[in-house]
């Protein structure tokens, strides 16, 4: 049987396609890596607009218990159209961050998306907080955290 030797100026080539192919698995791995940071980065920033939706929603049903129900539509019901309720336009100007620094679990895009309080005569109140992150695209819908409660002292 004969056997084929191969020069050394043949085999040297294979070590620089393992290299390159070592190279390559590498650099797909790190923009995978790169790739997931960046989502995760995303996801946190919309955690914290969801859990300071929330934040406020929560504040203004805690003004709520302490107010007079008899006074509760007047004073807090309220829509982007009617701002005639007091406390419902004090509260939509703390969560605007353009009215106030972004330090105060203020929402971005509320100017264009306005909260709605609904409150029904048996004391049912339905608040809408929407909002739109910064680096989102014009075709995506703005977020939205709704909570429901009964305030109902009897």
């Amino acid at each position: 049987m004969k056997r084929l030797r191969l020069r050394a100026s043949h085999r040297s080539g294979f070590v620089m396609i393992d290299a390159l192919i070592a190279i390559l698995i590498f650099s797909v791995g790190v923009m995978g890596l790169l790739a997931v940071q960046a989502n995760a980065t995303l996801l946190a920033a919309d955690a914290k607009y969801r859990t300071d939706a929330a934040l406020q929603a929560d504040r203004l049903v805690a003004q709520m218990w302490t107010s007079d129900t008899a006074t509760l539509v007047a004073n807090f019901q309220g829509d982007p159209n009617t701002l005639t309720a007091p406390a419902y336009a004090a509260w939509l100007n703390q969560l605007d961050c353009s009215q106030v620094k972004a330090s105060t679990n203020c929402l971005p895009g509320v100017a264009a998306y306005p909260p709605t309080v609904a409150i029904t005569a048996a004391g049912l109140v339905t608040i809408t907080v929407r909002w739109k992150s910064p680096n989102a695209a014009n075709a995506d819908p703005a977020h939205q955290y709704v909570t429901i409660t009964q305030i109902d002292r009897t």
